[in-house]
Order: structure tokens, then C-alpha cells, then sequence
């Protein structure tokens, strides 16, 4: 294999869960070999695994699962990346599309399934449209433990970035999820735009992706990395978008925050990356001055209602002002402005 011919590099960040990495990677074996097989101008593809454990239990674990692939799935080229420590999911990412080859990214969470005919239709909704900065499967949850036998998978809705008291949250898109979105017809695949796309499963031009920062650490060491690019992307007149015949079993949701951190600093966490995105995003000075009074205003109600995590958030991203203003410098458009 050279990099002249390799188009596709499967980034695979893991903590190293042998379960969790028993259950994806041989797939993602069987689906490369598929889509290799039934699309051969699709061009050559890659396994990178990000070991994000900070001990190796990635690397000690895959002789083991190697072991299970069958003859043909083996031929599938697997590296392996270790970070010297734990450092969350957009971090791990970002490690493993700097040390890739591929002209495209498939970025996976390690609880992702997905097979070679969504892979297939994610790149021909890249190559047939270049002003498309991502494209996305849809994402599935299994059915609920409690639901009847043979009950299909339930749709993951679609997110959106709403501004409520001055802060910036991302909520769940009914009318999206819903399939109220206007569908079209992108090289032979349906496909609807969207605001966010899914940190979970994502396909990109890798030269873009790191051209426009990828997964900025300031958000590390996970939440919200995925809105914070899908605002960047779209700052710059991107598209971002979801392929309806792509699928991608998403078998445990979640960031990932609760194998990092217990309960309380995960949701100071996630305030602290609230801020920052909110920060990050400013567009004009009246609008930094509305946000401080809103921030004000905050803090005081977390003071007095008891709200410990809201008030760690804020003092936490204090802490990255600097790191949020260099980070911030590097969008177009966006002037620089004091807090």
C-alpha cells in the first residue's frame, strides 16, 4: 500500500475497553474489505487506532482480537498510536489525523458500527460535492431493554446550536430527526443538511479537517469538540451533512466524559466548554458586553441557588481565557475583542 493510493484512513481513538474494541474493529475489518471489493476505485484504506488509555491496553489487546478476523479481513492495514496519557476524544482524534495517510478521515467512536455500504455512500456525497465540508451516516441507538422483542433501532435526532439566556446550548432537533428536512440528491445518495454533525461518525477531506483545526483541545478532554468544528465549518460557508442511506449503530451514547471524570466535575466540564464555545463565537463587541451582564447574572443565581458545577465551569474557563483567544484568532471574519 502507498499513500499515492490510500484514500481512506479510519481514525479509531479508544480507551483501550477490550469489549467495546472486540465488538467495532472487526467490522470495520469485514466493511473495508467489502467496499474494497465491490468499489475498487474507492482506493486503498487504513485502520489507525488512537490507544488514548495512557497504559497501551489498546496495543495489548488486539493480538487477541486480530486473532478472531478471518483471512481476508487481516489484509486490512492497522496501525496503532499511543498517547504517552489520557486525553479525551477530540485530542486522541486529532493525534490519529496527524499521523494519517488517507485523503479522507472516517472518524469512529470505538462503540460505532457501521458497514462498507454506508462508508461507500459517504464517499460519494464528498467527491460529488466539494463545497461539503463533512458528511454524516445516520446514527441509530439500539431499542430500549424494555421495548418488544425485535424492535428496531430508534433514530439518533439531530442537534442544533440555540442561544437561551445568553448562553449557548445544543438541543435535539424534532423537525429533523423527523426527516421534515429537505432532502437531496448528492452523487446518488440522499442527503439533508444539518447544523452539527456527530462527533460519532464522520467522514472528512483530511487536508480540510486539519486546515480548519479539526477537534480544537480547547474543548478537551471531550464535549462539544463537534459543535465548535460544525460552527467553524459553516463560519467558512461549509455544508454539513447527513447521508440517509449511511447508517452507523451508535451502541453506547454518550462523550465519553463519564469513563474520565465522576458526575460533578463532568457537568462542571461541560459548563466550563459552554462558556468557552459561547467565547470562542463572539460576534461583535455589543454582543460581548450583553454576554457579560448574562454571565453576571449567572453566576450570582449559581452563587445563591447552591449551583457549585455552573460556578467551577465558570472559574474553569477563566482559566483558558488565553488558550480560548488564540484559538478564537484563528477564525476568519472574527475580529479580536477583550472580555
Amino acid at each position: 500500500m502507498t499513500g499515492s493510493s490510500l484514500n481512506l484512513t479510519v481514525v479509531l481513538p479508544t480507551r483501550g475497553d477490550q469489549k467495546r474494541l472486540g465488538r467495532s474493529l472487526p467490522r470495520l475489518c469485514e466493511a473495508l474489505v467489502a467496499l474494497r471489493a465491490r468499489a475498487p476505485e474507492a482506493g486503498e484504506a487504513e485502520i489507525v487506532v488512537v490507544d488514548d488509555s495512557g497504559v497501551g491496553a489498546a496495543a495489548a489487546a488486539l493480538p487477541e482480537i486480530l486473532a478472531t478476523l478471518d483471512r481476508g479481513s487481516v489484509e486490512v492495514s492497522i496501525r496503532t498510536v499511543c498517547t504517552e496519557r489520557s486525553l479525551g476524544f477530540g485530542p486522541a482524534v486529532m493525534r490519529g489525523a496527524r499521523d494519517a495517510v488517507g485523503a479522507h478521515l472516517l472518524v469512529l467512536h470505538d462503540d460505532v458500527l457501521m458497514d462498507a455500504d454506508g462508508i461507500a455512500a459517504l464517499l460519494d456525497v464528498l467527491h460529488a460535492e466539494p463545497t461539503i465540508f463533512a458528511a454524516a451516516p445516520t446514527l441509530l441507538r439500539p431499542a430500549a431493554p424494555d421495548s418488544p422483542p425485535d424492535s428496531p433501532p430508534a433514530r439518533v435526532p439531530a442537534r442544533v446550536v440555540l442561544l437561551e439566556d445568553d448562553w449557548l446550548r445544543v438541543r435535539e432537533d424534532s423537525e429533523a430527526s423527523a426527516g421534515a428536512a429537505s432532502v437531496n440528491s448528492i452523487g446518488g445518495q440522499r442527503a439533508v443538511d444539518v447544523e452539527v454533525i456527530p462527533s460519532a461518525a464522520v467522514l472528512v477531506r483530511r487536508g480540510e479537517f486539519l486546515d480548519l483545526g479539526g477537534f480544537d483541545r480547547l474543548f478537551g478532554p471531550a464535549t462539544l469538540e463537534d459543535v465548535d468544528l460544525s460552527m467553524c465549518a459553516r463560519r467558512r460557508g461549509r455544508r454539513l451533512v447527513e447521508v440517509l442511506g449511511a447508517e452507523a449503530l451508535h451502541l453506547d451514547l454518550g462523550d465519553g466524559l463519564g469513563e474520565l471524570l465522576e458526575a460533578p466535575a463532568a457537568r462542571a466540564l461541560v459548563a466550563r466548554n459552554r462558556l468557552l464555545l459561547r467565547w470562542k463565537h463572539l460576534s461583535t463587541r455589543t454582543d460581548a458586553a450583553d454576554h457579560l451582564v448574562g454571565l453576571w447574572r449567572t453566576a450570582l443565581e449559581a452563587g445563591l441557588t447552591g449551583d457549585r458545577e455552573t460556578l467551577e465551569g465558570i472559574a474553569l474557563a477563566m482559566d483558558r481565557l488565553g488558550e480560548m483567544a488564540e484559538s478564537r484568532a484563528t477564525l476568519r471574519g472574527v475580529a479580536p475583542m477583550e472580555l
